[in-house]
């Protein structure tokens, strides 16, 4: 192996700030770097920029491809990824100076296979900041977490090992690629470090795509995905968190029912979800506060009878369906 940090950037119709990106990247006092930019079939001027930069720096590897979405750039970076370390960053965002000396020096003196560090978001007129509590976590602790703080899925505020993901790729086909990605290979992990030192500056536009009504509405529909099958995958793996991962699944089935943007068929997926989550066994048990909301969900589940506060009649004999 080597030192390397392979950096893979998906870059799609952002020729106003992807040179502000990859100058973050190039100009990073850490320059054992290997730059994989996908061009993934962009219709302005991405992709020659991306050759432009090739031309000047020969640490960058340009890839141009038939449009198909986030996850397949990725993927595509994956492929011929090769440095010991592996890091991603979205084209329109970048990285603050000395982002990656200071995670290989964190990484290397604690022994860690991830290291998340803290981040900022970047609005037109001001800047939030989001700045982790500085801790060390086994490979258990990080995935109760996940249940717990979402950050714990973002794919571009951390540094992994590459030998954590041998053979993981993304999943298509989604608009939310994270949760379908970063806790696969935490569950090949032995040691990973939160800090909090901000090394990631995410610009939040407002033409985004993912803030679209239709785009919210593909979002919904992601989660109820990755929310199961993330519950199936860490239990696999972990079956002690079985207890977590299945509460922390109901909960979030009854909240995401609730949300403003979800269809009927979300909520016909919800249903479907929950009636093959309590005709598994073994399952946990949902707490007792829980279970009008469930019923009320899986019984009466259209969006109008959810807004009522109370049901139209009460549901009798259901506590034996919910053991």
């Amino acid at each position: 192996m080597n030192d390397f940090i392979s950096v893979i950037v998906p870059v799609y119709n952002v020729a106003a700030y992807l040179p502000s990106c990859i100058d973050s990247i190039l100009f990073q006092d850490y320059s054992s770097l290997e730059v994989i930019l996908i061009d993934d079939g962009s219709t302005d001027e991405s992709g020659e920029i991306c050759d432009e930069y090739a031309q000047k720096d020969r640490r960058i590897k340009v890839i141009h491809q038939t449009n198909g979405g986030a996850a397949a750039a990725k993927n595509a970076g994956l492929r011929i990824a090769s440095g010991e370390f592996l890091s991603f960053v979205d084209s329109d965002d970048f990285l603050e100076p000395g982002a990656y000396s200071h995670m290989i020096q964190v990484m290397q003196e604690q022994s860690a296979d991830v290291v998340q560090c803290s981040y900022q978001d970047i609005f037109k007129d001001h800047m939030e900041e989001h700045v982790l509590k500085k801790v060390t976590l086994n490979q258990i602790d990080f995935l109760v977490l996940f249940t717990e703080d979402w950050t714990c899925a973002l794919l571009w505020d951390k540094l992994y090992k590459r030998s954590l993901y041998e053979e993981i790729f993304f999943e298509t086909g989604h608009k939310i690629d994270d949760e379908y990605f970063t806790y696969r290979g935490i569950l090949n992990a032995k040691k990973i470090v939160r800090d909090s030192q901000i090394v990631y500056n995410y610009r939040k536009r407002a033409s985004s795509v993912m803030y679209s009504p239709t785009s919210a509405r593909q979002i919904i529909s992601d989660r109820i995905d990755y929310l199961s099958k993330r519950r199936k995958n860490v239990i696999a793996c972990f079956p002690q968190l079985r207890a977590v991962y299945d509460n922390h699944f109901l909960n979030m089935m009854i909240i995401l029912s609730r949300d403003e943007n979800a269809t009927e068929e979300n909520l016909k997926s919800i249903r479907l979800y929950l009636k093959e989550y309590f005709y598994e066994k073994p399952h946990t048990k949902p707490d007792y506060r829980l279970i009008p909301s469930l019923s009320k969900l899986m019984f009466w589940g259209s969006k109008k009878n959810l807004r009522r506060k109370r049901m139209a009649q009460p549901l009798n004999n259901l506590d034996s369906f919910f053991e």
